[in-house]
This record gives structure tokens, sequence and C-alpha cells, in this order.
């Protein structure tokens, strides 16, 4: 009988060709072989599926699934009622991680077991402007811990089988922001969701390139920074709208919402400023 892995990775994947071979280029050479890795495929109509099976041999635990939607949501779900692991861990095809990566996963769910759980990110770039959003989006989300309105990127998101099995996953009814309902949905029932500072995966910021919404979302995380660190802003100059970013691109309009929320909380709460500022200054 063959030993369940104790980490189940789950891919949604849709038209990923360029960028699913380097992720899984990076599960091949994982410090730890105790996982198993699910595809499940949204019928792409290029060649990410034929290139997903090249890697059958070096990733031995590698299962390809088709959908029957497209909807994230449902194919995460999908991943997640064939997984066996103990864990589970949704991941974009266009993410990259360390080799050691699973190895400190496997560090951090012995030691707390929590019932959800994220890690910190960097960007993929050497930027100055893309370290300042992924050190936004690290902040964010502790932010939104701290003030008791939790929310996490699906990007890299991970839950015990347990807790997926009982909250039966992803709503994918929902057309956005799945990856923050269902966090919010197991706060709420009183589950425990960890937030990791290390190892650190990196987050491809390729959406908001493609959508020409990164300078916005540069500039605007460079203020809040400066907000939460007490910094002087000038008011004409550096923040003319108020916040009120008229933007079509439903990603970043999420995005500054949640960060004016955060801010909002933050704000009345000195005890939770204070800790804010501090994990900032870390971040430097």
């Amino acid at each position: 009988m063959l030993k369940k892995p104790f980490l189940s990775v789950i891919i949604p994947t849709l038209n990923e060709e360029k960028a699913l071979p380097l992720l899984l280029k990076d599960l091949q050479v994982q410090t730890t072989d105790n996982f198993e890795v699910i595809i499940v495929d949204g019928y792409s109509t290029d060649k990410t599926l034929a290139k997903a099976k090249k890697f059958s041999t070096t990733l031995p635990k590698l299962t390809l699934l088709t959908s029957d939607k497209r909807n994230v949501g449902y194919q995460r779900n999908r991943g997640g009622e064939k997984a066996s692991g103990a864990y589970l861990l949704f991941i974009d095809a266009d993410t990259r991680l360390p080799n050691y990566f699973f190895e400190g996963v496997g560090y951090h769910l012995h030691l707390s077991q929590p019932d959800i759980f994220t890690f910190w990110c960097i960007a993929d770039s050497n930027s100055p402007s893309d370290k300042t959003i992924t050190t936004i989006i690290n902040i964010g989300i502790e932010a939104g811990l701290l003030t008791d309105n939790p929310y996490a990127s699906g990007t890299l998101l991970g839950c015990s089988k347990k807790t997926f099995i009982t909250t039966h996953g992803f709503n994918p009814k929902i057309a956005f922001a799945e990856d923050t309902e269902f966090v919010r949905r197991c706060y709420k029932k009183g589950l425990k969701f960890e937030i990791f500072k290390n190892p650190r995966y990196t987050m491809s910021l390729r959406r908001f390139r493609q959508t020409g919404t990164i300078k916005a979302i540069q500039k605007y995380t460079a203020l809040y920074l400066k907000l939460l660190t007490q910094r002087k802003i000038n008011q004409p100059q550096e923040y003319p709208m108020g916040g009120n970013a008229h933007l079509k691109d439903q990603t970043a309009n999420s995005f500054f919402s949640s960060l004016d929320h955060s801010l909002k909380n933050i704000t009345q709460k000195p005890k939770t400023f204070t800790k804010i500022r501090s994990l900032i200054s870390s971040e430097k």
C-alpha cells in the first residue's frame, strides 16, 4: 500500500503552456518528495496539458485532470476532492518556488497545525516598485488578520484536508475574490488562519502589467507605506484623487479597496498600527 503524501499541490490551469513548466521544474527539485501534484485544466487551447505530461516521469505523483468548467474555484475544488494529502496547497501556475519551499511548509505545518494558511511573497523582478507591491501585499494580509478582517491571495493558499471537507472548499459561484471569501468563511467558523513569513514564494505580477494598472498600484502602494510609517505626503501632487482610482480593472479596484479598509482599521487601533509599522521596518 502506497504511503499517502503529506501535501497535495493543486494547480488550476488555463492556457499556461509558458508558465506551468517553470513551476513544475521548481517542484522537481524540491528538497522533500512527500507531496503529490494535481493539475486541473480548464480545457486549454494551447499546449498546457502536453507540456505537463512531459513531467510524469520526473514527478511520479502527478495527476492530470480536465475540468468540465473554466472556473478557478471549481477547478480547485476538483483537485481538492481528488487529493489524498493531509494538507492541500493551491498554487497558481505562474508562481515560482525555491527548492526548499515544501520543506519549510512541512516545518510550519507540523509545528503550528493551522486550518488555513498562506506565506509572504516576493516580486518576480528586482524593480523597486515591484518590490513595493509585494511588500504591501504582505503587510496587507497581516493587517487584515490583525483587524479581524482576513484575506489572502489564491496565488498560494493552503488548508488542511479536514478544513476543505467541512467547508466544502471554494464557492464557484463567486466571480472574483473567491480566495478571500474562503479565508473569511473559515475564520468566522473559528478555524485557525496562519501567515508565515518564510520561506517566500515568487508572485507573478504579469496580470497587472497586462492590464496596464501596475503603475497606478505602484504609486498607491508607495503612498500607503508612507501613511503607515507616518511620512509626510504632498496631497496635491501625490494624492490628488484621495485614493479614488477610476480603473475598470476589477483586480486593481479590489486591491485598492482592501488596502483602504485595512488602513481605516489599523489607524483606529494604536497597538495594531505599531505592529504593522514594525513589520514594515523589518522589510527594509
